[in-house]
């Protein structure tokens, strides 16, 4: 946004926030919703989570083309305890032997997934 110069257009929401209480991406999809707002820029799993809850169809884009900058699409991960080395076996054999149905999963919640290509993962 700082390099087209929009930086002064932008409108901030709160990061940190009690979400018991308040929720700044809902607030901030309501906003798209609404016209206040022309584009949001929001972690994918819960932009994907709110656009999916709207009535008219928002389409959730990944970032995945740009540049310059710091990367906007990575991968999560997870670790255990180097003495963990069996453990750490068993999570990588029930991720792999589950990947399909936590796919499924994650993309009924509207979790953009993308694969190891940037592409997008429908199914």
């Amino acid at each position: 946004m700082a390099h087209y110069g929009l930086i002064g257009r932008a409108v901030p929401y709160q990061l940190m926030v009690d979400t018991r209480i308040d929720s700044s991406a809902q607030r901030m999809m309501k906003d798209l919703r609404d016209g206040v707002i022309d584009v949001a820029v929001l972690w994918g799993p819960m932009a994907g989570y709110y656009a999916r809850l709207e009535d008219k169809p928002m389409a959730v884009v990944p970032l995945v083309k740009e540049t310059f900058g710091p990367r906007m699409a990575y991968r999560i991960t997870m670790g255990v305890r180097r003495q963990d080395q069996n453990w750490k076996r068993q999570l990588n054999n029930l991720l792999r032997d589950n990947q399909a149905e936590i796919n499924k999963i994650l993309l009924e919640y509207g979790v953009p997934l993308l694969d190891e290509r940037d592409q997008p993962i429908t199914n």
